[in-house]
């Protein structure tokens, strides 16, 4: 830390280009002191050495600067006036004159500035005073993490105590920005070390058409190097008072998670007294527990339906239909594979009694294994369901699936892959009474593929070698026809589809190949266009039997761009029945673009999306989002956001209008200090 390097005081080698004296035995570290100085004498009466014009003196790494400098052989203490520069790699402290005591590693210094490098926090004083290897004390001093003789913001106090790697505190404290006083604490207390500290966060304000004027505020506490929380409190003046926390943790073997809460009484919405209670509850979890068991939770609930329509921050949540709780146990045995599953879904547009639960779900399923060394293939699925709901149909299902397929090398050329498989399904203990139903089905496929590659060696720009590669690929499936309305429908598992059909597709593939000049070589997939289609063999179909024909195209031209298109063209109406398209582009500067659009002829969606970020303002930060219905020609959400940066601290407004409200809202950030970053708890992130 600052001027711990004084402590290792040893024998001085004195080098003097313009004079020079003979120190002796001034200790027994080792260090040696190199001391320049245009004038240098001894006197007798003091013990004192006395340097005088453009003073350097060093040891190690530390370097000590001042036009007259005295120092004792025998108390250890150096005192140096004019222009005072101390600096070691990690701080340097300046000022008019400085008294320090080398033994005790104390001293202070007038008119002095410290700086911490690695905090970037600037303390200056009347006078510094340093009372232990990490402790200071400063009076009528101010401290900031900007830099500049007028820094963009200051506190200022009566007192100062700083530790190192501990905390400022601050008494009789102001508040400053650049010059101007602009509120006044009584004690302060600030972190100043780059390490987690508890504290308050600096608090947002804003102002909802909905939820009235908001003020949000957080306070931060660490619970250890695995475990931290956060304690929210919001005030709505139109809705009332919410309080929420958030804890995040780390255990062994990589179990991470966090939980969140919030709870508001809501008063009012949109005028009308209501006088209920919301909350929610939030856990996310993956790791790995005693047994080799990954446990996987992602469970949300809401007591209330209009919670995130209320609270949502975006359009994920906002117009959110239903909140789904998922966990899970799993083990795996190499090519084996055990998953628990329970599931809950609660629908947020209708109290609907009957929506279905798997409560549980299990799976298991034994991966593809080669028989002996044969071209033969055999492979297991299995699924155990218990479906519950309130109100409905209830019941157990267990299917399995196994099956038996082989891989065939034919010339060189083609690959040539069969599989025939038996899917059978048991139900029983229906809540209606109806007694236990079964029904089997054979399955039967056979894909064939080939590659057909060409390389280019001529380089191309930064492409030093092009490979292309079509890749045709042909797939039949047979499926029979049975009758399965005796079955009970739960999911999409009860009623499995005839099929009798080809399904062939053209995948081309351009990889390019990158040269670095370390000699190192990347790998990049700069074009991918696949082209399907299939032939449905049943005679039901004979008078369409084509299908629509999709294209999937992604091209990544360049590492910073990309552009994926995935269509659907009817060829019976000539036209695209659906069509979806990516494409985004960012630099090294926190500029980017990207844009979604999507059209859906059958579910009548044609949506689109645009999001913005623009820094060519530097210091000043632009985005923009923009959600559109072309169907309805209906703007659904609109997100501007202005962020004014500075070396330590920014501010940001942002204005979100959509369909069920508008916000404006003002966040504040200081190095630090840290920020609330939105509206309430983080469970609105979802």
């Amino acid at each position: 830390m600052l001027l711990r390097f004084i402590l290792l005081l040893g024998v001085l080698i004195v080098s003097l280009p313009a004079a020079a004296a003979d120190w002796g035995q001034v200790g027994a570290s080792g260090v040696p002191v190199n001391l320049e100085a245009d004038e240098v004498s001894y006197d007798k009466q003091t013990g004192r050495y006395r340097a005088t014009g453009n003073v350097q003196m060093q040891q190690g790494e530390m370097q000590l600067r001042s036009r007259i400098l005295w120092w004792n052989q025998q108390s250890g203490e150096v005192e140096a006036e004019g222009d005072v520069e101390l600096k070691s790699p990690d701080e340097t402290m300046t000022g008019s004159k400085i008294v320090y005591d080398l033994d005790q590693g104390t001293g202070r210094v007038e008119d002095g500035h410290v700086f911490l490098r690695e905090q970037n926090l600037h303390v200056r004083g009347k006078s510094i005073e340093k009372r232990g290897e990490l402790d200071y004390r400063i009076s009528e001093g101010t401290f900031t993490t900007c830099d500049g003789e007028v820094p963009s913001w200051k506190f200022g106090a009566s007192q100062l105590d700083v530790t190192l790697d501990g905390y400022a505190r601050a008494k009789n404290a102001v508040f400053y920005l650049k010059d101007i006083p602009s509120f006044y604490v009584p004690y302060l207390i600030y972190p100043a070390k780059d390490d987690r500290e508890s504290g308050f966060l600096i608090p947002s304000v804003g102002y909802s058409e909905k939820r009235g004027t908001q003020f949000s505020g957080a306070y931060y506490q660490v619970l250890g190097i695995n475990q931290d929380a956060t304690f929210y409190f919001d005030y709505l003046s139109e809705m009332g008072f919410g309080k929420g926390l958030e804890y995040r943790y780390i255990f062994g073997k990589a179990n991470a998670g966090e939980a969140r809460v919030y709870h508001i009484d809501v008063d009012q919405v949109d005028g009308v007294s209501i006088d209920e209670e919301r909350y929610a509850l939030e856990w996310q979890h993956n790791g790995v527990i005693p047994g080799g068991v990954r446990m996987v939770a992602d469970a949300v609930y809401v007591n209330d339906d209009q919670y995130f329509e209320d609270f949502g921050e975006v359009a994920e949540e906002y117009n959110k239909d239903k909140v789904q709780s998922i966990f899970s146990l799993s083990r795996n045995w190499g090519r084996a594979n055990l998953v628990g599953q329970l599931k809950y879904t609660k629908d947020l547009e209708f109290d609907d009694p009957t929506t279905l639960q798997l409560l549980p779900r299990i799976n298991f399923d034994y991966n593809r294994q080669r028989i002996a060394r044969t071209p033969f293939y055999y492979a297991f699925a299995s699924e155990y369901s218990n479906f519950w709901r309130d109100q409905g149909l209830r019941g157990q299902r267990l299917s399995f699936r196994p099956s038996l397929s082989a891989s065939f090398q034919l010339w060189d050329v083609l690959e040539v892959n069969p599989e025939v498989g038996y899917r059978d399904r048991y139900y029983w203990g229906l809540s209606d009474g109806s007694p236990a139903e079964q029904e089997g089905i054979v399955d039967f496929s056979t894909k064939v593929t080939s590659r057909l590659q060409r390389v280019y060696d001529q380089p191309i720009g930064p492409v030093s070698k092009l490979r292309h590669s079509v890749e045709p690929e042909v797939t039949y499936k047979y499926t029979p026809a049975v009758d399965q309305s005796h079955l009970p429908s739960f999911d999409s598992g009860d009623r499995i589809v005839e099929a009798n059909r080809l399904e062939y597709a053209l995948v081309q593939r351009f990889t390019a190949r990158f040269d670095q000049e370390s000699g190192s070589r990347t790998y990049r997939d700069i074009a991918y266009l696949r082209l399907s289609q299939s032939y449905d063999l049943r005679e039901e179909a004979e008078e369409r039997p084509f299908s629509n024909i999709r294209g999937e195209l992604t091209l990544l031209p360049t590492a910073w761009s990309r552009l994926r298109i995935d269509t659907t063209f009817d060829i019976d109406q000539g036209e695209w029945s659906k069509f979806a398209a990516e494409a985004s582009a960012h630099d090294q500067r926190e500029n980017s673009i990207s844009i979604d659009y999507r059209n859906d002829r059958d579910t009548q969606v044609d949506y689109g999306s645009l999001k913005l970020e623009l820094s060519y303002l530097n210091p000043f930060y632009l985005s923009y989002q923009q959600r559109y219905d072309f169907a309805s020609a209906e703007q659904l959400e609109s997100v501007v956001g202005v962020e004014y940066r500075q070396q330590c601290w920014s501010a940001l407004l942002t204005f979100r209008e959509h369909e069920k409200d508008q916000t404006l809202m003002l966040s504040f950030f200081m190095k630090g200090v840290g920020s609330v970053g939105g509206f309430g708890t983080s469970l609105s992130e979802r």
